[in-house]
């Protein structure tokens, strides 16, 4: 499946990138779509930042988000850790006690903060201590009043002014006059539609992890179980474990029954709310998809037979050893935000040690190799019916999975 995201510069005086905003789109339509803004922000970051490199569409420059009110209060934002990630809050969130209590929580976080669309009003004084930057419309705020304002700030060292909307030359050269920093609009880019591969989840299964995840206490057991049958689910909460452990000097969560323990209630809740809202959807990888799992339980069986003490890891080599496919990535570039243990690493990036092997051995099945996957399994001293039960259990598995769902 693609998704789709705009992205428009935002420059300084000399016309160099010091950051992009973000636009959520359906298409290569280059337009908001019909949709409600609190979907749009959900989307744009589960898809954006929660399964690739965010670093992809805008470099080491800053990234801006549109951030509504309640998405704010709810907590989406907590537990991000994008050093580029700009939040904006919008001008038509309300300046309350417990708005300014979420902008210092996510300050304390090391996220940037900017006031969108800003209208110069009392009620937002208490925030200019603590917010990072102001975006100012050049269409709903005249220039004096912006000259005004940002004098006004001086006395906040570490606020920023951008100017949005500017069209043209003269508009751009009166800005710098007014004394902004920075500038984004029709006259330097438009918004440019980029199209980006992820992968899906299976509704049944998306749905069977929100109600375990809203019950009073987790049982980590099943919902493992729910992950394990899921390839996406199991590769972006990898990643989406990794985001909030990067850091810390704790040893790295490679396995999927760690990772939901490491996250908790809370972050499980906000996780399975990305998951429902961006990647709920059929797509034409499901066969692959499909053959993931069977790899997956497949590896698992082989181990269990030549090397026990790696089942666990045989599992996630099967399960992920297609991703690079699914993605149209090159497999280094796949994992290299994924925590695996490194078993599972060798055997998918050199087919080496015993679960390369075993993967190696599964290519020669699937791609009727006779004589070197008897090669194979005389050195292992396992025998063709065994490794044949392995794969027709796996089958089997996979289906039961699907007749379920």
């Amino acid at each position: 499946m693609h998704c789709f995201v705009a992205r428009q510069a935002i420059l300084d005086n000399q016309g160099n990138p010091q950051g992009y905003e973000l636009l959520f789109r359906l298409g290569l339509d280059n337009r908001f779509p019909d949709i409600e803004a609190e979907l749009a922000t959900r989307r744009l970051m589960a898809e954006q930042f929660l399964t690739q490199k965010i670093e992809e569409l805008v470099g080491e420059s800053l990234c801006f988000v549109n951030f509504p009110d309640t998405l704010l209060r709810e907590g989406m934002a907590d537990g991000l850790h994008q050093s580029q990630l700009v939040i904006e809050v919008l001008e038509d969130a309300i300046p309350d006690q417990g708005l300014l209590e979420c902008v210092k929580k996510l300050k304390k976080q090391g996220l940037k903060i900017a006031l969108d669309d800003h209208i110069p009003d009392p009620a937002w004084d208490a925030f200019l201590p603590v917010v990072d930057i102001i975006k100012l419309d050049l269409r709903q705020t005249s220039l004096e009043d912006c000259a005004r304002l940002i004098e006004r700030c001086r006395r906040y060292p570490q606020l920023r002014f951008i100017a949005e909307k500017v069209e043209t030359l003269d508009e751009f050269s009166a800005a710098q006059a007014a004394g902004f920093d920075l500038f984004q609009g029709y006259y330097f880019q438009q918004p440019q539609v980029i199209s980006r591969r992820i992968l899906t989840t299976n509704e049944i299964t998306a749905f069977e992890l929100l109600s375990a995840v809203n019950e009073r206490e987790l049982d980590f057991d099943q919902l493992a179980r729910l992950f394990n049958r899921d390839l996406s689910l199991s590769y972006n909460l990898l990643r989406y474990v990794n985001s909030l452990h990067a850091g810390t000097r704790q040893q790295k969560i490679d396995n999927l029954r760690g990772a939901l323990v490491y996250l908790g209630h809370q972050q499980l809740k906000r996780f399975t709310a990305l998951v429902m809202t961006a990647y709920v959807s059929k797509n034409k990888g499901i066969e692959l998809q499909r053959l993931s799992m069977i790899r997956a339980k497949w590896c698992e069986l082989l181990a269990e037979k030549v090397c026990p003490s790696l089942q666990e890891d045989a599992f996630m080599c099967g399960l992920f050893s297609l991703l690079d496919v699914l993605l149209e990535l090159p497999m280094d570039e796949v994992l290299e935000h994924i925590p695996l243990t490194e078993p599972v690493r060798q055997a998918l990036l050199e087919r080496k040690g015993q679960l390369g092997f075993l993967m190696s051995l599964m290519l020669d099945h699937e791609q009727a190799n006779w004589t070197r996957l008897q090669q194979r399994l005389d050195f292992i001293k396992l025998s063709g019916d065994v490794s044949s039960q392995c794969y027709e259990q796996a089958v089997q598995w996979s289906q039961r999975l699907a007749d379920t769902e």
